[in-house]
């Protein structure tokens, strides 16, 4: 349904994302090339123009749009491997069309992706906007498209088009104004997808992109919305919920548990020892607070805020602060299924080393034979209670944690063999731990959406 606080906020923070580039597109003579990523396990991929890197763009995003006179060039798409070299995954020749852009679309699995080439106008009339749908979901899927204006409910929709696996893009000129898209099944009359009523620009072209959402909903789907500019607008679906777990990285309180709540409705998990995650529990996007729970039911921490939005997972990390005692940090889980490079969410919770403060900590991931001064994936002086996001190749690394005290570099943790080759991404909590050798360890913890699991 209309959020009507969405409509007086969506000019202003949506403007330049789902609005046309106006009148510096109307060169005759000229048309652009893009490259829209969508195959779900796929690494950075990089747009080359006749031998010439462009720019790249990680799954659900798109590249910069390049500008080039009519006429046919040589296209390649490449991805660098994890001895920096470049592997082409695909090269074609591009033909350039006057006032249009060439976006090709690589899709699937990235072992043997898809590419397909939309052409598309690079501007509509005056008042007018086009719009168009093109469904990378998966074989044998097809879609009706409903598309909702002043009231934005599914029984005063209109059947705007239909749009099966890799069908050719229909695009249609649409009036300018606020829109609520729905979609069902070809041939059903059962919403699988909302969007929030947004406004659509006049004198634009929209190529709104049907893809898996690989977040917390089964088989969830989402729009990606690509104009003529150099971003991706992504419209979730309304009604998809969220999802919680929690790890207690304390050994002081285990066995514990926690509860969410907002107003007078709280929601359990289940018991778990400290250092292991909870199950999930599925809620509503919405603000919460977070309680955790001895054994015996008593609360040992309360009223900590969480915030969820819609296809959002999130773990709530509780720890020791050595200055303030108990506290929880959120941390966002990445849970698309990479395959040929995964994001580290690194978690730093080191406080000290022999008796010194440690307030800042570097953490480098190594291929064997490669020195943390020869590595490029380093996380840069991550601070005491933070956390920072490095991506990794497909690679089995040994992975420091160094403490620097007045020009000296301290080992306070290795790990070797930490291997980052399964589907998805990690969590990685650095903490105290005085049963081991060196008062410290690393956790490792696989985030991926039930979807390919």
């Amino acid at each position: 349904m209309t959020n009507p606080l969405l409509k007086v906020a969506l000019p202003l923070t949506l403007l330049g994302v789902l609005s046309g580039c106006g009148s510096d597109d109307s060169a005759s003579s000229t048309g652009y090339v893009q490259m829209y990523n969508g195959s779900y396990n796929s690494p950075y991929t990089r747009l080359f123009v006749e031998e010439t890197e462009r720019s790249g763009a990680d799954f659900a995003e798109v590249t910069t749009r390049h500008n080039y006179s009519t006429g046919t060039f040589d296209v390649s798409f490449e991805y660098l491997d994890a001895n920096d070299s470049y592997i082409t995954i695909s090269d074609q020749e591009i033909s350039i069309k006057s006032d249009k852009t060439q976006l090709v679309v690589m899709s699937g699995d990235f072992a043997e992706p898809t590419f397909t080439e939309l052409t598309v106008p690079i501007s509509s009339d005056t008042g007018e906007f086009n719009l168009g749908f093109f469904n990378i979901t998966g074989e044998d899927t097809s879609y009706d498209i409903y598309l909702a204006t002043d009231d934005g409910v599914f029984e005063s929709a209109t059947l705007f088009a239909s749009a099966q696996y890799l069908s050719e893009l229909d695009l249609q000129s649409v009036d300018e104004g606020y829109y609520t898209i729905f979609i069902t099944p070809a041939g059903s009359s059962d919403v699988v997808y909302e969007s929030s009523s947004v406004y659509l620009y006049d004198e634009a072209s929209y190529v709104a992109i049907i893809r898996p959402s690989y977040a917390t909903e089964l088989s969830g789907i989402t729009l990606d919305v690509v104009t003529d500019n150099n971003y991706v607008s992504e419209l979730k679906h309304q009604s998809a919920l969220g999802q919680l777990r929690f790890i207690n990285t304390l050994d002081d309180y285990s066995p514990v548990s926690f509860s969410v709540t907002r107003g007078t409705t709280e929601t359990p998990t289940n018991t778990v020892s400290s250092d292991a995650y909870t199950d999930y529990i599925e809620l509503s996007p919405n603000s919460y607070s977070v309680a955790m729970f001895d054994e015996q039911g008593n609360k040992l921490a309360d009223n900590f805020l969480m915030t969820l939005e819609r296809e959002q997972s999130a773990v709530g990390i509780f720890y020791n602060d050595i200055d303030n005692g108990l506290r929880m940090m959120s941390v966002e889980e990445h849970l698309t299924p990479s395959s040929y490079s995964h994001t580290v969410s690194v978690v730093n919770l080191i406080e000290s080393y022999a008796g010194q403060s440690v307030t800042d900590i570097d953490v480098y991931f190594t291929l064997d034979g490669e020195t943390v001064d020869d590595t490029s994936n380093v996380v840069d002086g991550i601070d005491r209670y933070d956390q920072e996001e490095q991506v990794v190749d497909n690679e089995i690394y040994t992975v420091y944690a160094v403490y620097e005290d007045n020009g000296q570099q301290i080992v306070l943790i290795q790990q070797s063999d930490m291997d980052f080759t399964q589907e998805g991404n990690y969590i990685l909590i650095l903490e105290h731990d005085e049963t081991t050798a060196t008062g410290y360890k690393m956790s490792l913890e696989r985030t991926i959406t039930d979807s390919v699991e």
